[in-house]
Formats: structure tokens, C-alpha cells, sequence
């Protein structure tokens, strides 16, 4: 990171959030939820954009990932909002609108530079998605790194489910909740769909042919193809997307059965 970010980010952070607390208090818009999404992605290309600004002549940071960072974020903000609180003084809730929009989007920047400097990084090998972008049709590259490669799936796949398991826990934890065992019951049960339909996929369970011989064009592993940046991330989304809801439906069913049980 280097003053140019931090300029660039200063510029658009400060913008963003102010122009979206003026627009969001003035009740001037039919949709005052959609100002901060719109606004956080467009400003920074504005600001870009700019000639004479000396900040853009060595920015760090690829408007790309922040793209990626800002579809992240929103989609974040939307499923656990961080804007709804009551505060009966104006300006105080003005000011804590100001603050929340501009850590928001200060951190939206960060994770863009983050993707930037982790994709432009010298060396590849290690994570999920460079593994499977190895292209062990060429022979060079097998005879290098074919020997390996179980053991650095083997490796990232138990990555993958300490951190998603900690996500689990850490994001639906029980504070200050009432049911706080029906909670503790969701995380088991979300986690546990996840661990099933991750299993399944991955070791051996039914799939449908016509679906098996798609795979080799929608996940093209070890072929030296970007794609398997995208899909993979794509069916995890999804799959973590039903174990959350699976679970929250059991959380709210048992929750509605004893409320009507009193």
C-alpha cells in the first residue's frame, strides 16, 4: 500500500459516504438502500478517471478486483445490513451514517487491493483455484508438479473447511438471543449440510451422467483455464447458500412451535 492508495481511497470513502447520508436522511429517493451500493461502485471510477489527479499516475489497485470486492460487499450488506439503527438525535445518526459508509467503503477498497496484489502475485501454487489452473497437459508442468498434487488439495480442502466452519460459527453465534440452543442447533445442522453435499460432490456420490459430462467443460481442472476461478467459487456459493437457508428454516420452525406452545 502506498500513498496513492490511500489518497485515491480517502477521495472516494469521503464522497461515497457523504453524498449517501445527505441523499439517505433528505428522503428525496423513492430508494435510499440502493444510493451506497450505486454510488460505491461508480465513484472510484470517476475518480479514476480524473487526469489531473497525481494519485491515478501509479495506483496500485486494478478497478477489476475493485469490482469484485464491491459485488462482496453488497451482497453482504444486504444479507446482514450494517446501516439500520435508531437514533433520535439527527445529527448523530447523520454523523454514525457518515463513519459506517466510510469504513464500508474504505474496506471495499482494501479488499481490492488485496485481490490485486494476491492475482499479480509472482508465484501461483497453493490455493484452491491455482492448484486446479495447473495445466498437466503439457508434460513439463506434470512431471513438476503431479506428485504433489494430491497432497496440495488434500492441504487446501482442509483450509477450506476450518475456515468455513469458523465462518459459520463466528457469523451465527448466539448474542443476546433468547434461543440460544436453537441457534447453537442451526450452526450444527448448516454446518452439517455443508460437510454432506461437499462430501458427496467431492467423494463419490450419485451425480447424474448428463451432468458428469458437462464437468470437464464447466470445471475444466488442471486444463490452464481461468474458468476455475469462477465456477467452483460459484457451486460453493451455492452449496453454502442451501446449508444456510436449511438451517435457518429449522431454527425459525422450532422457534414458531414453541411460541405457539405458550
Amino acid at each position: 500500500m502506498n500513498k496513492s492508495f490511500w489518497q485515491f481511497t480517502f477521495v472516494c470513502a469521503l464522497f461515497v459516504s457523504a453524498v449517501t447520508t445527505v441523499l439517505s436522511l433528505s428522503g428525496a429517493l423513492s430508494l435510499p438502500v440502493l444510493v451506497f451500493p450505486v454510488l460505491s461502485l461508480v465513484i472510484p471510477f470517476m475518480v479514476r478517471r480524473l487526469k489531473n489527479a497525481k494519485f491515478n499516475d501509479d495506483l496500485p489497485l486494478h478497478m477489476g478486483y475493485h469490482t469484485y470486492s464491491w459485488a462482496w460487499w453488497t451482497v453482504f450488506s444486504f444479507l446482514h445490513t450494517p446501516f439500520s439503527f435508531n437514533v433520535d438525535n439527527g445529527l448523530t445518526k447523520a454523523l454514525l451514517l457518515f463513519v459506517v459508509y466510510f469504513i464500508v467503503q474504505v474496506l471495499i477498497e482494501l479488499c481490492g487491493l488485496l485481490g490485486t496484489k494476491f492475482f499479480n502475485r509472482a508465484h501461483r501454487w497453493g490455493m484452491i483455484g491455482s492448484i486446479l489452473h495447473i495445466d498437466l497437459q503439457d508434460p513439463m508442468v506434470y512431471f513438476m508438479y503431479a506428485s504433489s498434487m494430491n497432497v496440495n488439495i488434500l492441504f487446501a480442502e482442509l483450509v477450506l473447511l476450518l475456515i468455513s466452519l469458523l465462518v459459520f460459527v463466528f457469523y451465527l453465534y448466539p448474542r443476546d438471543l433468547a434461543y440460544k440452543g436453537v441457534r447453537l442447533l442451526r450452526i450444527v445442522i448448516t454446518a452439517g449440510m455443508w460437510l454432506a453435499m461437499n462430501a458427496h460432490i467431492l467423494y463419490g456420490g450419485y451425480i447424474p451422467e448428463f451432468i458428469l459430462s458437462l464437468v470437464p467443460t464447466v470445471f475444466p481442472t488442471y486444463q490452464g483455464n481461468p474458468l476455475v476461478f469462477i465456477t467452483p467459487a460459484l457451486l460453493e456459493a451455492s452449496i453454502i447458500g442451501v446449508a444456510v437457508i436449511i438451517g435457518a428454516l429449522v431454527e425459525r420452525g422450532i422457534i414458531s412451535r414453541r411460541r405457539e406452545s405458550i
